[in-house]
């Protein structure tokens, strides 16, 4: 997916592994689902994010998109560096 940052940065997250894309879990579904015996599957852990979220190299902004969606949920700008 390709998608322009506020600041007018272009981002793809094309390449793996890449510098802009993180995925985020919440600690119950870490704890609950994706931890088995002190071991992480990561085939398995590359499909059971809960949100998955871009940080701009420009201006560090983010950008929350839910699982499967390329819509927006919330951006974030730093107030402060």
């Amino acid at each position: 997916m390709r998608f322009q940052c506020r600041c007018g940065h272009s981002m793809w997250n094309g390449q793996t592994p890449n510098d802009i894309e993180f995925w985020v879990y919440s600690d119950k579904r870490m704890c609950d689902e994706i931890l088995d015996n002190d071991t992480i599957d990561t085939v398995k852990l590359a499909g059971m994010y809960n949100y998955n979220v871009w940080c701009c190299p420009n201006c560090r902004r983010l950008y929350v998109f839910e699982k499967g969606n390329t819509k927006v949920l919330n951006c974030y700008k730093l107030e402060d560096e």
